[in-house]
């Protein structure tokens, strides 16, 4: 049994994170990815001038498993050459900003007549229908417009955002996710539909605890590592690094004091459930800390404790078992050698991923002649796109 997009063509008009994440999911899933590049420079991503090699690893960790192709989609016959393409495609996945598809003759609007099939998957900061569509996104703007950045750091400081892109992650996910709905119904009705995901809507799913407390008529504010309903829950300082212990159940805060040699603190009248012990969080840390920093890391994580250590990214990705999971694996480029690139949290039992991925992520244009050979165009008529600035 192949893999479960086997014989899909995806036109892949992504750039920086979140629908690159989004197409690198369903190349692994086995659809073909044809990534549509502006000629010369490529997707931003790629960040030619700055990078060594000529290209930023960053771009090389989600593009692998995809062909790339130069059009010019300003240029008439660009956009001609892409309508073409579009004939043989079941999906279309972009994350422009508002606008811009539609300058190019290619929204949503323009399309689905001619191609009544096709899924047309677009990921935006914003609800294309709303009053910010046109406001410019990206995953920090979004982590500050979301509330997430309000409630994030010390409370004697602003709020911080993190330097992870979850959201434009989470994005790309979702965008999978109505990718294949759409998919699915169109096998019932033969008809493709629009699929879009904004980046503001991914957020408000995730603040679900914070919102819910919101609700109910609590104040909400930065607590550091700490949290407003469980109690312990922080960093602790360890002999050779940082711990983070989370106590949500009055079984886990048992089994900690048992494991601190500290059973008498179970019949303290001032920790004796989550309401007192956040009252007086302070002692709780004290005594939590005065345990941990004598003791190695791995000498603190136990069973029956929701617990684990503050890690590095070094250490992430020295970690044997994120190799086994296939979520960082062996590849190369052309211009930087063996280099790493990202794999998929999606495991299929019919379908399992291989080691390597099939395709290395692709130099710029690299699939340009092979793809537009498809669509009729040879060798000399290429030429004469290259010289014209169309390819």
């Amino acid at each position: 049994m192949g893999p479960p997009l086997e014989g899909m063509r995806v036109i892949d008009l992504g750039q920086i994170f979140a629908a690159p994440y989004c197409t690198l999911q369903l190349a692994r899933l086995g659809a073909e990815i044809v990534k549509i590049e502006p000629p010369g420079i490529g997707e931003n991503l790629r960040r030619a001038d700055s990078s060594p090699g000529g290209v930023g690893y960053s771009f090389l960790m989600l593009n692998a498993n995809k062909r790339s192709v130069t059009l010019n989609l300003k240029h008439p016959r660009g956009r001609e050459i892409m309508l073409n393409l579009l004939e043989h495609a079941d999906v279309l996945v972009e994350n422009y900003s508002a606008g811009v598809m539609e300058s190019f003759g290619l929204g949503y609007e323009d399309l689905r007549g001619r191609f009544p099939r096709l899924v047309y998957a677009s990921a935006k900061g914003y609800a294309s229908d709303g009053p910010w569509a046109r406001l410019g996104a990206m995953d920090s703007t979004v982590q500050a417009s979301s509330g997430f950045m309000s409630v994030t750091g010390y409370p004697d400081r602003s709020g911080v955002k993190t330097p992870v892109t979850f959201i434009d992650m989470g994005t790309g996910s979702h965008l999978v996710s109505g990718i294949l709905a759409a998919l699915l119904q169109r096998e019932r009705s033969g008809r493709g539909q629009k699929v879009e995901v904004a980046m503001l809507d991914v957020c408000v799913p995730a603040l679900t605890g914070l919102i819910a407390d919101h609700f109910q008529g609590r104040k909400l504010e930065r607590l550091g590592n700490r949290h407003r309903n469980a109690c312990p829950s922080d960093v602790y300082p360890a002999a050779d690094g940082e711990i983070l212990i989370f106590c949500l159940t009055e079984p886990h805060w048992r089994a900690l004091v048992r494991l601190m040699g500290r059973e008498e603190l179970i019949g303290d009248p001032r920790f004796k459930n989550q309401a007192e012990r956040l009252a007086n969080v302070d002692e709780v840390d004290r005594a939590i800390a005065g345990w941990t920093r004598i003791r190695r890391r791995d000498e603190l994580i136990a069973a029956g404790v929701p617990s684990a250590p503050v890690r590095t990214i070094e250490e992430l990705t020295a970690d044997p078992e994120v190799a086994r999971s296939g979520m960082l694996l062996d590849s190369e480029f052309p211009s930087r050698g063996a280099i790493k690139v990202a794999g998929s949290p999606i495991k299929l039992s019919e379908a399992p991923a291989p080691a390597r991925p099939e395709r290395r992520p692709p130099v710029l244009g690299e699939h340009t002649a092979e793809v537009l050979a498809s669509v009729g165009i040879e060798a000399a008529e290429l030429e004469r796109l290259r010289a014209e600035g169309v390819v």
